[in-house]
């Protein structure tokens, strides 16, 4: 295991731990790394390159799954911008609400989700 992976297990426990879902994290896993209790799954990534990679398969394959990247805020705050970026960014990630926009932009290309329109991180 490389401790790139050890991390992104970490992280994963974190998530799941403060939402108060399962870790479902592995191959195979179709990109649902939590499985909250509400149906809603979210991959969990360790970097901002990592967040771009899976953000750009997302757009290839026109499927949206909610990302997380960086330290957990609370479960509050998490779910929240969830609801309005389809994403959580953490506060220790540069350019947080630049990276935010970004992934509420694939979300809008790939849901039209109109709520996220004209919205600002």
């Amino acid at each position: 295991m490389t401790s790139k992976e050890f991390v992104g297990q970490e992280r994963e426990v974190a998530y799941a731990k403060i939402l108060d879902g399962t870790v479902n994290g592995g191959f195979n896993d179709r990109g649902m790394d939590v499985v909250l209790t509400n149906s809603l799954s979210i991959q969990v990534k360790s970097s901002v390159a990592g967040l771009m990679d899976f953000l750009g398969k997302s757009l290839k394959f026109k499927r949206f799954i909610p990302v997380v990247v960086g330290e957990p805020g609370t479960k509050e705050e998490i779910l929240g911008s969830l609801a309005q970026f389809g994403g959580w960014v953490g506060r220790d990630v540069p350019q947080r609400e630049r990276v935010l926009v970004g992934i509420a932009q694939v979300r809008v290309l790939l849901e039209g989700s109109p709520h996220l329109r004209n919205r600002r991180a």
